[in-house]
């Protein structure tokens, strides 16, 4: 059979080679000649089978030869997207660059802005997204000739329906689309006959059943049992893990719990922030993190070939969902295993039998219960008796100095403020009593010679006075860390400056009036 590699520009079999890949898959062999020609096509296979670069391959090859067309591919979620978005860069180089805008929800709608103001060839988003900027008119299709649909059924199943028809209801004609799918239900095929046009149909494999290399396993347990048998699996099982909850709550509660037995795990679902997301999954593939705890948004996109088991801490709402969790693992002709634990949901388990018709035997595994160890450490965000004892070691250490303190010791250093010593420091509260008193003038003119002939500010000198009064017993320790700002600097500069109007005599009664007050307290 004829490689179908060899029918695309140089410059896409060059960046293949460069990734290490030189055969193409079944669906690739398929999808890629028709596609060439400007042909629809409708692609039905198994998660893992390379369906990505089974419509990016030709896109970019009909990109090149058409300059002034623009492509736009839909994905249901934003790790899908994210995927989508490397894989295609990985395809470009400096002698044929092409300009892609990343547009999802929850990331920065500004960058976003900036990056569609560019004029991108390609944009590839998520339909809420799509419909946002068409909306906010920040997003220009009246050039897009190529529509490629990623993981249809998944789109369906979110209730992007009515938003995909918006959205290919203002690209002009003539349009090639692409259509892709893990399983085709009814809706698929009546989607198809709205959008397509006299399509090519690929169909690889039974798209009802699961992966062959993947061995499926159940475990019949209590609801008490769960979180037992779970860490039983955990550690007699070898490379990384996915586990699969139904609710983002769920997800967060059983990434919690495992934490504390000692488990290396991070929590994926939708109330997460983008950023998060992609550090959750980075950490995730780069095997920073053994475990990783999801909700059904993380069924498709999630594109980890070091996944080894796929364990449903509670299984799908629906079989095609069961067949999306378990497609994670065993992807390009490795082997994987999935295990789920069925407590009180006997009847789903058997609606999956059902739909998904199982061509390889269901293995039945007898539970293992063992008592549940001590656990290991509490996480930060582990409640708020760990916050009680964080908050009593934060008071136990020694107190830093302050700013202030640290402005004040400098002034020391340096010699800039003056510091009266023992009876000086007492001496202008009563001068400042008797100033009007005749008797009094000669002494207090005596006291002035003893007074800083040169100080800068009232603030260095006010903090020099609040060295001197640091308690005895703190001063040997550290005679600076008691020092704190007293008044405000609004008061600090009415004292230090004298009012329009008054003679300069009555200011330093206004001085020693402050001088005293700070002395009393």
């Amino acid at each position: 059979m004829m490689n179908v590699f060899t029918l695309l520009p140089e410059f896409l079999q060059t960046a293949l080679t460069r990734q290490g890949i030189t055969e193409p898959t079944p669906v690739q062999t398929r999808a890629v000649p028709p596609a060439l020609q400007g042909r629809d096509v409708l692609a039905t296979a198994q998660t893992g089978t390379g369906k990505t670069l089974a419509f990016l391959l030709p896109l970019a090859a009909r990109l090149a030869e058409n300059p002034p067309a623009n492509a736009l591919i839909l994905s249901p979620t934003r790790e899908l997207a994210q995927q989508t978005y490397d894989e295609l860069l990985k395809l470009t180089d400096e002698e044929h660059p092409l300009r892609v805008a990343l547009i999802i929800g929850g990331d920065n709608i500004h960058k976003q802005f900036a990056a569609l103001r560019k004029h991108p060839r390609v944009i590839i988003a998520t339909p809420g997204r799509v419909i946002d900027h068409m909306g906010r008119k920040s997003i220009d299709l009246k050039n897009t000739h190529y529509l490629v649909l990623d993981e249809t059924d998944r789109m369906l199943d979110m209730g992007f329906i009515s938003d995909m028809r918006k959205i290919a209801a203002v690209l002009p004609p003539p349009r090639q689309t692409l259509l892709f799918s893990a399983t085709l239900p009814k809706e698929i095929t009546a989607l198809a006959g709205e959008f397509l046009k006299d399509p090519v149909r690929v169909q690889i494999g039974s798209v009802v059943s699961p992966a062959d290399l993947v061995l499926q396993e159940i475990v019949h347990v209590d609801v008490r049992e769960k979180l037992p048998q779970l860490l039983h699996e955990l550690n007699t099982r070898q490379g990384s893990i996915l586990i699969f909850t139904r609710t983002k709550h769920g997800a967060e509660r059983l990434a919690k719990q495992l934490k504390l037995y000692g488990q290396k795990v991070n929590a994926l679902h939708g109330d997460l922030r983008q950023n998060r997301r992609r550090q959750v999954l980075e950490f995730f593939k780069n095997q920073t993190v053994r475990i990783l705890v999801a909700t059904d948004v993380a069924a498709r996109g999630i594109d980890v070939p070091h996944i080894a088991h796929v364990i449903n801490y509670d299984l799908p709402q629906c079989p095609e969902d069961y067949i999306h969790r378990i497609g994670r693992t065993g992807r390009a002709g490795a082997v994987g295993s999935a295990i789920s634990l069925i407590s009180d949901d006997g009847q789903k388990w058997k609606d999956i039998c059902k739909a998904a018709k199982f061509t390889v035997p269901v293995k039945t595994v007898q539970k293992t219960i063992e008592p549940l160890p001590e656990p290991k450490f509490v996480a930060q965000e582990e409640g708020a008796a760990h916050s009680k004892s964080r908050k009593k070691e934060r008071a136990k250490r020694e107190v830093r100095p302050s700013k202030a303190t640290q402005i004040a010791k400098e002034l020391l250093a340096e010699g800039e403020v003056y510091l009266p010593q023992g009876e000086e420091l007492r001496a202008p509260a009563p001068l400042a009593k008797n100033a009007g008193k005749r008797g009094e003038k000669s002494s207090f003119k005596a006291a002035e010679k003893h007074a800083p002939k040169k100080v800068s500010t009232f603030r260095k000198a006010a903090a020099a006075v609040r060295v001197l009064e640091t308690p005895e017993e703190t001063a040997d320790k550290n005679p600076f860390r008691t020092v704190k700002v007293g008044a405000s600097k609004k008061a600090l500069k009415r004292l230090e400056q004298p009012r329009p109007g008054a003679a300069k005599k009555r200011a330093k009664p206004a001085f020693g009036k402050f001088y005293k007050k700070r002395k009393r307290r």
